[in-house]
Order: structure tokens, then C-alpha cells, then sequence
């Protein structure tokens, strides 16, 4: 193994030296950029792609060092590749109704797939509140069972898994962090989190999680376009089918939340039923105890 692997050292070692001598190094290499495949004349700026983000909705856009980064600016910036522009994005917080004529963008990013005000793309990402759990194949919690969930307090999640567990199963956390810990400790038997915010953080943690099930259908994040730049949307949609197909999106995904999420295959807990209201022997709805006599 030892020899082998000097063996292979030695071979990169001369490819390398070939290919340099090969070379000048008073020469500069730049790759050809790619046409242009869309007018001017469908752009506010000539050559740019102005992308609206909200730029305080980590790990879709976030501020880092001076710059906005995050799953939204991926995909722009490979829609722009793709079309043969630049990119410049353009922070326009949770306006996306405005943007258009206020901020003058292009397109906007984490658009509803419900949204009436513009014109939406296909999704280029999915998520939902979802259960999670620190072992793989743990199994979906059942009436009678005693565990408990945890989950940021005051959040969409805390306020499922009251909605579909039952509020004695919540253990509500200061933030999502200490949601980690309390599975990571066995304080908790899941966490209920965002699926993209989740995977962001174990992802980034280095912390492993499994899906149990939903908590809510799923949220589609879109394109939005203005409903009337038809020439724009056709561009749109036809290079995010390519990234697409092609891997790019799932490359993206891979970055920033690692192994992909697919929601499709998970079962979602119902709401719990509303108890039925009691009837007083007249049949009308009896009054509660305890109420006010006049």
C-alpha cells in the first residue's frame, strides 16, 4: 500500500510538472462567459439579474462578513449563470409584493406557491414542520405514549405539536439550539422544528437527526415574477428545469442542509379532534360551569 501510494504521488507529480511546462505563466487563464440567453429589454439593468432576498431569513439569505449568502443566493446566482447574466442581489426583507416596483428587481426569491400578487415558478425547494429524532427509525409517537417533543417556544412548531400531540408533550425552548441539546441530552424524545432550518442546524453541528413525520403539509418556495413579463418567466422557468434536472439544485441543498429530505414518504399527524360539545337534556348546548349567575 505504501509503495502504491508513493507510486501515485509521483504520477500527479509529473502530470503536474507536464502540463505546466506546457504553459505560459505570463499568461492569464479566463473562461468564456456564458451567452446571454435572455433581451435586455427584459431586465431593468442591461446584462444583471436584480434578485429581491430577504436578507434576514437564515438559511435562505443571511448577512455574513459583509455579504448576503445563503440557499436563495445560490440558486439566483446559478439562474443568473445559467441565463448568461450577472447577479445583483438586492435585500427587500419580507416585501416581496412591492419589490417589483419599489426595488425595481427582476424576480424574488421564496415566493409563496399560493402568492396572487406575481407570476410563480415551479419550486426550486420544499419543507414542513417536521418530528424529529436523535436515533434513525424511531417509531411515530401514539396515543398513550409518554415522550416529549421540544421546540422553540412561541414558534409554528411549539404551536403544532400542541396543535397535533398535545401541549403536555412540549417542552418549549429558548431557541432552537437548546432544542438540540434537550434531544441530544434525552431531556427530549424529538424536536419539531422547520425541515430546512433543522437540517441547517444539525448540518452545521455536525449533529445527526432523522424524520419521523409531518406536522403540516408542505410549503413550496418559488420564483416570483411579474405577472405581466411573460419573455422573463419563460427564461426563468426553462433554466431552473435545467438546474434541475441537471443536479444543481440538489448540489445546493446538499451544501447548506446536507443528506436531502424527501417529505413525500413521511406521514403527516393529524390535528387533534375538537371534543364534541355537550348537550343538556333539552338537546341545546349546555352552558359551562362556573359562569357568571346575573
Amino acid at each position: 500500500m505504501k509503495k502504491a501510494s508513493i507510486l501515485l504521488v509521483t504520477l500527479m507529480l509529473a502530470l503536474g510538472v507536464g502540463l505546466l511546462s506546457g504553459c505560459s505563466f505570463n499568461k492569464s487563464y479566463t473562461p468564456e462567459p456564458t451567452e446571454q440567453k435572455i433581451d435586455n429589454s427584459l431586465l431593468h439593468t442591461p446584462g444583471t439579474l436584480r434578485v429581491g432576498v430577504d436578507a434576514s431569513n437564515a438559511p435562505y439569505a443571511a448577512e455574513s462578513q459583509g455579504a448576503i449568502v445563503g440557499i436563495d443566493v445560490d440558486v439566483a446566482a446559478a439562474l443568473a449563470d445559467e441565463l448568461g447574466l450577472k447577479l445583483e442581489l438586492v435585500d427587500i426583507g419580507s416585501s416581496a409584493d412591492q419589490a417589483f416596483t419599489s426595488d425595481n428587481v427582476d424576480i424574488v426569491m421564496g415566493v409563496g406557491s399560493d402568492s396572487q400578487n406575481c407570476w410563480v415558478s415551479n419550486p426550486y425547494l420544499t419543507s414542513s414542520i417536521v418530528l424529529f429524532a436523535a436515533e434513525d427509525n424511531t417509531a411515530i409517537p401514539k396515543d398513550g405514549d409518554v415522550y416529549v417533543v421540544a421546540a422553540q417556544a412561541s414558534s409554528m412548531s411549539a404551536f403544532e405539536v400542541g396543535n397535533r400531540l398535545g401541549e403536555d408533550h412540549l417542552d418549549a425552548t429558548a431557541d432552537i439550539q437548546a432544542a438540540f441539546e434537550h434531544l441530544a441530552d434525552g431531556t427530549a424524545k424529538y424536536i419539531a422544528t422547520d425541515s430546512t432550518i433543522g437540517s441547517y442546524v444539525a448540518h452545521s453541528n455536525g449533529t445527526a437527526i432523522y424524520p419521523v413525520a409531518l406536522l403540516t403539509e408542505e410549503t413550496s418556495y418559488c420564483i416570483g415574477a411579474p405577472t405581466t413579463a411573460t419573455g422573463l418567466q419563460d427564461a426563468i422557468s426553462d433554466a431552473l428545469n435545467k438546474l434541475s434536472n441537471g443536479g444543481v439544485l440538489s448540489v445546493i441543498d446538499s451544501k447548506w442542509l446536507g443528506t436531502q429530505l424527501n417529505l413525500d414518504t413521511l406521514t403527516v399527524i393529524q390535528p387533534i379532534p375538537e371534543p364534541e360539545p355537550e348537550e343538556g337534556a333539552d338537546g341545546e348546548t349546555a352552558e359551562g360551569e362556573g359562569d357568571s349567575a346575573e
